[in-house]
């Protein structure tokens, strides 16, 4: 292995949960779920025990005695599914079957329906006295265990109760509720979710802030091998610094009331963006505006200039900014963090009217990560502007610097506010952002109810050093397994290249035309190791929990591209402290092909500029000479998009550094031999790759980037154990189940029933008691904690969406989680950045195999312009093809020569 190529970037991130596992298994029925375990296990007993009852020659019914209507005795029972192996049981858990004999009689009907509920039979059933006294001792247990459920599921249920009420009036969790899901916020207020659907609203919220490290504070740590390793921290409630940020769609609607705003728009500087040169014939009709708007004049100097009246160059203007061919001045960039002060600053200052402001209002400033927190405590935040009578007037008559203004004061107010006042300062944000939404008091499912309007950020207290024999992992053990997809993405790389590269043939194409014609085609994953690994997986003994692949596989090729990454690492251990290097699991949890040590991340950090250059220059050293392009795409997450070293391509979004090269999507061309295909730009020596981002995962985009790390495919296998290297857990055991084994789940009635039917789901598939479910519906697992009926609803929900989920093992689990706030334990991660170099001598590599080729295939142009961001009208068979800047007859060198090519 190599893993000396690898750098680790000194400093990490922690994510954590932020509320507490105690909480969520506050929700489950220990008792009656060991309770509903013992009685599917008598189950089984019993009916093992009925496979091996004695054939049995019974008197012939007298047909003047034969039941009127009799159900036909293969009909399967409730809850019977297509996976389940057992026999189908009645609604009471027996076998459906008929007890039939091998003569021509049968058991009387009392009998059969004792062996069909899993009863007790009397004494003189004529059975060999073993067998029955076997059957009576088993079934009897089983109705003591039933009897047993009911009392426990009664007992539990009313702690359960209790715990909802608990949870659904603290105000921590309505905080996390107000700001993540404000419909579902404005229902529990009302009083709408109550029994059932409070325990649901309550256990599927609960489920992600526990489990998850998502809502928690922005955390840091550092890399010290020499120190000692352990944390520091001040407990989960402290959060020294808050921020309020708007949503995008906030920022976007106030940009459409900038262009549409008369005493700004004559001064807005406009310039272009997409397109540096002239705009493509598929939108003719811009073509003369935007060929004026490079940056130094503003929008009355261009009108005046063009001869045009400044109205009808505005309605130009905010079409072009529409279409994504033009920015102007005061459209914030994409990567900035928090855009509204950005705006703010650059708008000019205007006389309020006295009412606009209020004494009571903290600075306009507090928002800011540099600015000071306020001490007040919750409940002496100050009266908002929202909350007042005149706090819903549309706003109609305000300017965008009032608007602006008035928002940028409720955000100050938003982080100390208590959930009721958030609610009110959202409604306000929306009113001045002119959201065109209304809200009342009326119950009901509202489209867009639940749409975010305010991001909230918050400094956490947690400070960790990873020295030592995590360090020693961290930068030894983990390079090994990325080198092992770093290898399996190269050749995903390369295979995807020769796809496109045979889709487009021989020439030279303009970007915007390839993304026309490579909408429908697909990634060509690399399977070598997905294949080995589940060779493996099959001769492992049945059974194995876990397989070790250190030793199993052979030395990958060093990828010939550089590797960017990020791997969330979970340690699982009590404590830091207690780690021992080859020892204690180390858990890779989520991987990003790009190196997620952000601006954004580092808000809150006091050396986060430093930090920030600190990752630039490593990532220069680990490009090595190579020119790796950025797409700046529009803010959809709430967070900036990333920007790295090297040129950008503003395909939706706007960069903030105003000295980088701007490449144009028109300066974008791709090289093609019909083999592989090379990005290149005008006026830039040498070719480009792109760098990863938050873009789809489309052909095109993994054809010409950086090698994108991902775990191997094996989703064709059922099981799937534990992998491991050593220590280092590459992924957590899995399983794969199709939809039927969960309609019991929704056909139960009752939590008595649920948790008998998930018993019998954990005992068919081998389940254990707390896991992870995904659909690909879905675009988050959700936790099961098997033992907690509004959780395993959740689980019945969820495989309603898809033929089959994936389960995967909670690890680690409470128990060994080393994030501890006294007895409340809490999820954790460490995300590491991991830069390499392109590695390898070429000439010693073999040759590609035949298998890795791939013929051209025939041209075939898509209607749009496939997920890839950009201008939405423009069309690809509208671009013509850029002057071939090859020579005629030569062959294009590549900068990444695959195996058995030289540079």
């Amino acid at each position: 292995m190599s893993e000396q190529d690898w750098t680790l970037l000194p400093a990490v991130t922690v994510r954590s949960a932020g509320f507490a596992w105690e909480l969520v298994r506050s929700l489950a029925y220990p008792r009656a779920a060991a309770a509903a375990a013992a009685v599917v296990r008598l189950e089984r007993r019993a009916l093992d025990l009925l496979a091996e009852a004695p054939a049995h020659r019974a008197p012939a019914e007298n047909p003047a005695e034969r039941p009127a209507r009799r159900a036909p005795a293969e009909a399967p029972a409730r809850g019977a599914s297509a996976e389940d192996p057992r026999p189908a049981r009645s609604a009471v858990g027996g076998d459906a079957r008929s007890a039939r004999g091998t003569g021509s009689g049968r058991l009387p009907r009392g009998l059969r329906s004792r062996l069909r509920d899993l009863r007790p039979l009397p004494g003189d059933t004529p059975a060999p006295a073993g067998w029955l006294a076997a059957w009576n001792e088993v079934t009897g247990s089983l109705e003591d265990a039933r009897l047993a459920l009911a009392g426990t599921t009664a007992a539990d249920a009313a702690l359960a109760r209790a715990a909802v009420a608990g949870i659904a009036a603290d105000e921590r969790f309505l905080d996390a509720l107000v700001r993540s899901a404000p419909g579902l916020y404005r229902d529990l207020r009302r009083g709408v979710a109550k029994g059932g659907r409070l325990r649901r609203l309550v256990g599927s919220v609960l489920q992600g802030l526990c489990a998850t490290c998502s809502f928690g504070p922005l955390d840091h740590g550092r890399v010290e091998p020499a120190a000692a390793g352990g944390h520091t921290w001040s407990g989960h409630r402290e959060r020294p610094r808050r921020v309020a940020y708007p949503a995008d769609w906030v920022g976007e609607s106030l940009q459409q009331r900038v262009l549409a705003d008369p005493a700004l728009v004559a001064g807005l500087v406009p310039r272009r963006r997409t397109w540096t040169g002239a705009v493509p014939d598929a939108v003719p009709d811009a073509a003369p505006f935007v060929a004026l708007c490079d940056g130094s004049r503003t929008l009355a100097e261009i009108a005046a200039e063009s001869g045009t009246e400044l109205e009808q160059a505005a309605a130009a203007l905010a079409v072009a900014v529409r279409r994504g061919l033009l920015t102007h001045d005061l459209c914030p960039p994409a990567t900035v963090a928090d855009p509204l002060s950005w705006l703010r600053e650059r708008l000019p200052t205007e006389t309020p009217r006295p009412d606009a402001l209020h004494r009571d209002v903290p600075r306009s400033d507090a928002h800011r990560p540099d600015a000071p927190r306020s001490e007040a405590p919750r409940s002496e935040a100050p009266r908002p502007d929202a909350l007042r009578p005149d706090a819903h007037r549309s706003g109609g008559d305000l300017s965008v610097g009032r608007r602006v203004r008035e928002i940028t004061e409720l955000l100050a107010q938003y982080p100390a506010a208590s959930p009721d006042v958030k609610l009110a300062l959202q409604r306000r944000v929306e009113t001045l952002a002119g959201s065109g939404r209304t809200h009342d008091d009326r119950p009901g499912d509202r489209p867009g109810d639940d749409r975010v309007v305010v991001h909230e950020a918050a400094a956490g207290t947690l400070r960790v050093t990873v020295g030592e024999g995590l360090a020693a992992d961290l930068e030894g053990r983990v390079p090994q397994v990325l080198d092992l997809l770093a290898a399996d993405a190269e050749l995903t790389r390369q295979r995807t290249n020769r796809l496109l590269a045979g889709r487009l043939g021989a020439g030279t194409f303009g970007l915007a035309e390839v993304l026309g014609v490579t909408g429908d085609l697909e990634i060509r994953h690399g399977d070598r190791l997905a294949e080995r690994i589940a060779a493996i997986v099959r001769a492992a003994p049945p059974g194995a929990a876990t397989v070790d692949l250190a030793g199993l596989l052979d030395d990958p090729e060093p990828p010939a591209a550089p590797v960017l990454c990020s791997a969330d690492v979970m340690v699982a251990a009590p404590s830091l402290e207690a780690y021992e290097p080859g020892v204690t699991p180390l858990v890779l949890g989520d991987l990003h092909d790009v190196a997620l040590l952000t601006p954004w991340a580092l808000q809150f950090h006091p050396d986060g500029a430093a930090l920030v250059a600190e990752r630039d220059a490593a990532i220069v050293r680990a490009l090595g000479g190579r020119t790796a392009l950025n797409v700046i795409s529009r803010r959809a997450t709430g967070r900036p998009p990333l920007e790295f070293p090297g040129p950008v391509l503003e395909l939706g979004g706007v960069t903030a550094d105003g000295g980088r090269r701007r490449i144009g999507l028109d300066e974008l061309y791709v090289h093609s031999d019909g083999r592989r295909a090379v990005l290149r730009a005008k006026g830039v020596d040498g070719p480009l790759l792109l760098h990863n981002g938050e873009h789809d995962d489309t052909a095109l985009h993994t054809a010409l980037a950086l090698p994108r790390v991902r775990r191997p495919d094996l989703r064709h296998l059922s099981r799937v154990p534990r992998l491991t290297w050593d220590n280092v857990v590459i992924s957590r055991r899995a399983w794969r189940v199709g939809r039927a084994s969960f309609e019991a789940l929704g056909q139960a009635v009752g939590d008595r029933e649920l948790l008998v039917a998930m018993a019998r789901l954990r005992e068919t598939h081998d389940l254990p008691v707390t896991f992870f479910a995904a659909s690909p519906r879905e675009r988050r697992p959700i936790h099961v904690d098997t033992r907690s009926p509004a959780l395993v609803e959740g689980l019945g929900r969820l495989a309603a969406t898809a033929e089959r989920l994936t389960l995967t093992e909670t690890l680690p689990g409470p128990e060994g989680c080393w994030l501890r706030d006294g007895g409340l334990r809490f999820a954790a991660e460490l995300r590491c950045v991991y830069l390499r170099p392109a590695g390898g001598s070429p000439a010693s590599r073999p040759k590609p195999e035949a298998a890795d080729t791939c013929s051209p295939a025939p041209v075939t142009r898509s209607r749009a312009v496939a997920r890839y961001p950009g201008p939405a009208d423009v069309r690809a068979d509208a671009c013509s093809r850029v002057a071939d800047p090859v020579a005629p007859g030569a062959r294009a060198a590549h900068p990444y020569p695959w195996q058995g090519e030289c540079r």
